[in-house]
């Protein structure tokens, strides 16, 4: 187990009994930090720095919806998620977000298993072909 028992108790007596089986359900582990953002898509962004925690462990997302995946996340809050920047996006000036990549528009919600996953078009004349078989008429 990669958390500390007292870690674990510690965090359930700040975070109280419901969010702790709701971290536990969707996360795998108990935190507590403050909250440091909500996205448009309403995912809340929360940070601890405290020293007990575990290295590159101290940043985490509360998913909006029941049913999640990575492609849910704007680009800004995936680069502070990933420690790629300290700053989080929503706190940074104009000047600063107009330096970044505009990001495209989110696009829907991955499709992967679903009538609504993508399928390649295939432009190239198959190898293989099918046998047909030649019926020829039987003589009497």
């Amino acid at each position: 187990m990669s958390a500390s028992l007292l870690r674990v108790l510690r965090n359930l007596r700040r975070v109280g009994i419901k969010d702790y089986f709701h971290q536990m359900n969707n996360i795998g582990d108990t935190k507590y930090g403050k909250l440091v953002g909500t996205d448009r898509f309403g995912n809340k962004f929360f940070e601890n720095t405290d020293e007990d925690e575990i290295h590159l462990r101290t940043r985490w997302v509360d998913y909006k919806e029941k049913y999640y995946d990575v492609s849910q996340i704007e680009a800004g809050w995936h680069g502070w998620l990933g420690y790629l920047v300290d700053t989080p996006p929503n706190q940074l000036s104009p000047e600063q977000t107009t330096k970044r990549a505009t990001p495209l528009p989110a696009q829907a919600a991955n499709g992967t298993g679903t009538r609504n996953a993508y399928v390649p078009y295939s432009t190239v004349k198959p190898r293989i072909s099918a046998w047909i078989p030649e019926i020829k008429e039987r003589s009497a």
